[in-house]
């Protein structure tokens, strides 16, 4: 017994106890975190800080939202002016979104982000998007169903991301992406709707470099860059027009759902052109089809055909705003850098891109058409 109490308390005092607790009665958390340019150069930083308050002995537990903006030469000097609007110190540790306005967004975002990749605190598993206007105006506003403006937001980012709009990248995944060469990536773009009072999203922003190109893909083409990207969610749907001057406008129109993909890419690289084949082979279920008629292998072979040559001819657009937006998310110059270096050594990649030659084809397989023939 002796020895049992001799080896507790030797144990103790190898114990390092809570010296690094942060106790949250003497912190606020921002939740979500808007960066707009402002009039004269300086930055605007907007947060939205939860206060909760009662609880105690079974009572009921309030809750308050603030949304405070002050501008700053740079982002620790706008947070230091939130400090003291506040009781205590806002702390970044539990952020969930951090929304850049469309202005300050084209031009080098790194430094609004480098705090957040210094400090030890930062959740860097927080979603970054652009709001198609101010970021201050996505965080003022008040809807959506759910109390925090955050909650909204990342829910929004979240279902964009198992519908296969997005890729669903966070602030510590795009890190690599943001400072090397010959990889791009793309942003979800967000717009707030006051005539029906909604945040939508509203597409994929384009990267080029360490900047927004101001080149975006719609919601709508988003998951066809995805899948050709590799990135499929937890579903991918694809609504197309396949028939021409029906009955009804829905008789046109054929909804399916991604079952299984494979993609081939193939980069043929010399210093006076870079060629890139991409096949995509899609297996695919029909979850809407109101014109019918699906038993015939005829009409299945047709849709098949309709599907290949309108995904093929959509690919073909992506990649024209691709090479528009001078963004390259498929990280055409990395795979040139990393296996035909010397070829590499002798391209200025941002001249050559815009002229690389996409050649894409989207095989479509209807494997299954639903219970209803």
């Amino acid at each position: 017994m002796k020895r049992l109490c001799l080896i507790f308390l030797v144990s103790m005092l190898t114990l390092t106890g809570c010296w690094d607790q942060r106790q949250f009665k003497n912190i606020k958390l921002a939740l979500s975190i808007g960066v707009d340019q402002g009039s004269n150069g300086e930055i605007v930083k907007t947060v939205s800080v939860p206060t909760v308050s009662g609880g105690g002995d079974g009572g009921q537990i309030n809750e308050t939202i603030q949304t405070l903006s002050t501008d700053g030469h740079t982002m620790l000097e706008a947070r230091d002016k939130i400090d003291r609007m506040l009781a205590h110190s806002f702390n970044p540790s539990k952020m969930e979104v951090v929304i850049l306005g469309e202005d300050i967004a084209k031009k080098d975002i790194y430094p609004i982000l480098d705090n957040y990749y210094r400090n030890p605190n930062s959740n860097l598993n927080a979603h970054l998007a652009i709001a198609e206007g101010e970021a201050k105006d996505v965080l003022s506003f008040k809807g959506g169903g759910e109390a925090r403006i955050s909650e909204y937001l990342k829910g929004i980012l979240d279902g964009a991301a198992a519908a296969s709009r997005t890729t669903g990248e966070n602030l510590q995944m795009i890190c690599a992406e943001l400072v090397e060469d010959g990889e791009d990536f793309t942003v979800p773009l967000i717009k707030l709707n006051e005539d029906d009072n909604t945040i939508k999203f509203n597409g994929l922003g384009l990267m080029s470099g360490d900047r927004y190109s101001g080149v975006k893909l719609s919601a709508e083409q988003a998951p066809l860059l995805m899948l050709m990207m590799g990135n499929k969610g937890r579903v991918a749907q694809l609504t197309k027009k396949v028939n021409e001057h029906q009955k009804e406008e829905i008789l046109d129109y054929i909804t399916v759902e991604v079952m299984k993909y494979n993609k081939d890419l193939k980069i043929h690289p010399s210093e006076e052109e870079v060629r890139v084949d991409i096949v995509l082979d899609l297996d695919v279920r029909v979850i809407e089809y109101p014109h019918d008629h699906l038993v015939s292998e005829k009409v299945i072979d047709d849709l098949n055909g309709k599907l290949k040559e309108t995904l093929t001819t959509e690919a073909e657009e992506i990649f024209s705003v691709l090479q528009e937006g001078n963004s390259d998310v498929f990280a055409i110059g990395r795979k040139i850098q990393a296996y035909h270096p010397k070829v590499w050594e002798k391209l200025d990649w941002e001249e050559m891109y815009p002229e690389v030659q996409f050649n894409p084809e989207i095989n479509v397989t209807i494997q299954q058409h639903g219970i209803v023939n």
